[in-house]
């Protein structure tokens, strides 16, 4: 038989072969497989060590933010210690955080912003890969990851605290006007309310148990509408001496129902979101000054007219007409702030003293008076600095502080026109002293000046223990009276003639020179009573709170 050839017909079967195909595909595709597989252990490989930088970067930065003296060596060491040890400080940059919801999350971190409350930090760690390198060249691949970390501290502070020792009658005089009846305090109420704390948050707190309010913040407890009585009780409620916790409840069953807002005199600032105080927190004052404030947001017209009834060596008789003007629009007396931003003002004050002097310091005139008006400008403070490095027992605090200014004058004033703040009540020459032929008036002014913000400071010991600091206005002068009686003019008026008769006027000179020390003192107590002082602010800081670092970023 001959031989045939069959290639074509072979190809042809070989082509129409279906056999041994999935062998095909698998072996094509086994080299695909095992390349994704390798690349999935690289990826998988660099995920966790990023996860692992990331949780490293974030010790970086919190242990960076609570060495603000040496946050590179912080963030270094909390490498070092960590999982993470051959990554790198890349960036490390200090800033402020400002934790405001309005902003955009980018916009709440400010590069070294001062004062810095926070740390941004980037580290950057050469990771190795396992096959990837085949195709890319390279064994290892570097990564990158950052965190930013805050610590928020804030610091409360009030202006008017000055605790001063009075002359027995006067608290219960200048707080019976304001509440507009009798409120029965004693000298020892005064002394124990003085020297009594009061926790502010701890009041808020007490104040929502006696309105029956539940699962508000202490904002909004305190932005609620009360009675003067429902706020004495709870003030009375959380006051730790008994005998000034004695005095407020009584004063309670005393004044009116008068409807006060206590958001008016206490600004919480971060903590007015909060329902609950974390240990730590603590925002103390004393209690008379809280009395104080109360009493006067309650007291309507703040014009106030009464006879102090005191007695005092050389005086007959002391009539005092007082106003007191708003304070700025947002300022309460107390404020928990974080920086400068928020500036507490005292309210203006205007006093007008008239004394009747009696007794052999007459000299034997038939009468003698000195009336003297004093006008106090407001006075204000705001944060300066806050510093929490080393715990709390390092704390430190400074205050700038603008005293308040004004001026004293023997002079007669129209008191119908004290309450009228929008005006500058004219000062005329008074009539100070009367025999049967003539009369003597006279005038004198002692003005101070001085515009420019005073740095106070305030160690971990002056803040554990309220210390209050003094600021005067650099032309502040002490015996205020005692210098305006020496600077008066006295002008003796006989028989309607104006004549300077010169030895009566030195007998009337005589006369008030012993009287000024006396009406010093008044004048010192009445203006410590209401807080407010003639060129010179009293500022504390009543707590403040070291923020534990967190990650914010």
């Amino acid at each position: 038989m001959p031989f045939r050839r069959s290639g074509p017909c072979f190809l042809g079967k070989l082509l129409d072969d279906r056999r041994g195909g999935v062998t095909m595909i698998m072996a094509g595709s086994l080299v695909t497989l095992l390349t994704m597989t390798a690349l999935a252990v690289d990826v998988g490989s660099l995920y966790v060590a990023k996860r692992s930088l990331q949780g490293t970067a974030d010790a970086a930065a919190l242990a960076a933010v609570d060495n603000p003296s040496n946050e590179t060596g912080a963030a270094q060491r909390t490498i070092a210690s960590s999982a993470s040890k051959t990554a790198q400080v890349s960036v490390l940059t200090p800033g402020g955080y400002t934790p405001n919801a309005a902003l955009a999350p980018a916009a709440r971190f400010v590069a070294n912003a001062n004062p810095a409350n926070a740390t941004t930090v980037t580290l950057v760690q050469d990771v190795p890969v396992y096959f990837s390198g085949i195709f890319t060249g390279h064994r290892t691949v570097r990564i990158a990851t950052t965190a930013t970390a805050a610590r928020i501290d804030y610091a409360a502070f009030s202006i008017g605290t000055r605790l001063a020792s009075v002359q027995g009658g006067l608290p219960n005089a200048l707080l019976s006007a304001f509440a507009g009846t009798n409120i029965n305090l004693s000298l020892m109420d005064y002394n124990s309310l003085v020297g009594a704390n009061v926790n502010i948050l701890a009041f808020s707190q007490a104040l929502g148990t006696q309105l029956n309010l539940t699962g508000l913040s202490f904002g909004q407890i305190l932005a609620t509408t009360v009675t003067l009585p429902q706020a004495l009780s709870a003030l009375a409620a959380v006051i730790g001496d008994p005998t000034a916790a004695a005095a407020l409840r009584s004063i309670a069953l005393t004044v009116p129902g008068t409807t006060i807002q206590l958001s008016n005199l206490i600004n919480l600032g971060p903590y007015a979101s909060e329902d609950h105080a974390a240990p730590g927190s603590v925002i103390n004052v004393d209690g008379y000054s809280v009395l104080r404030e109360m009493l006067e947001l309650s007291s309507g017209p703040r014009q106030l007219s009464l006879n102090l009834g005191l007695s005092l060596p050389g005086l007959t008789s002391t009539t005092l007409t007082l106003a007191i003007g708003q304070r700025m629009a947002s300022s309460p007396w107390l404020a928990v702030a974080q920086d400068g931003s928020y500036i507490v003002h005292t309210a203006q004050a205007r006093l007008y003293l008239n004394s009747q002097i009696g007794g052999a310091a007459t000299l034997g005139l038939l009468s003698l008076q000195l009336p003297v008006y004093v006008q106090l400008a407001e006075a204000q403070t705001k944060l300066a600095a806050l510093s929490c490095t080393g715990g709390v027992a390092n704390e430190t605090a400074s205050l700038d502080v603008m005293p308040s200014l004004g001026h004293v004058s023997i002079a007669n004033v129209d008191t119908s026109s004290l309450s009228n703040f929008g005006a500058v009540p004219a000062e005329t020459a008074a009539m100070i002293a009367a025999t049967p032929l003539a009369t003597v008036s006279g005038k004198a002014t002692v003005a101070l000046g001085g515009t420019a913000w005073q740095r106070v400071s305030f160690s971990a010991s002056d803040i554990a223990n309220n210390t209050v600091r003094t600021v005067s206005t650099p032309d502040a002068v002490t015996g205020v009276v005692a210098s305006l009686v020496g600077n008066l003019n006295l002008q003796v008026n006989l028989l309607g003639l104006g004549i300077n008769l010169s030895p009566l006027a030195s007998v009337v000179g005589a006369a008030l020179t012993p009287i000024a020390p006396v009406l010093d003192t008044l004048v010192d107590q009445l203006t410590g009573l209401l807080g407010v002082h003639l060129g010179q602010a009293d500022v504390r800081i009543d707590g403040v709170r070291c923020g534990k670092p967190t990650l914010v970023a």
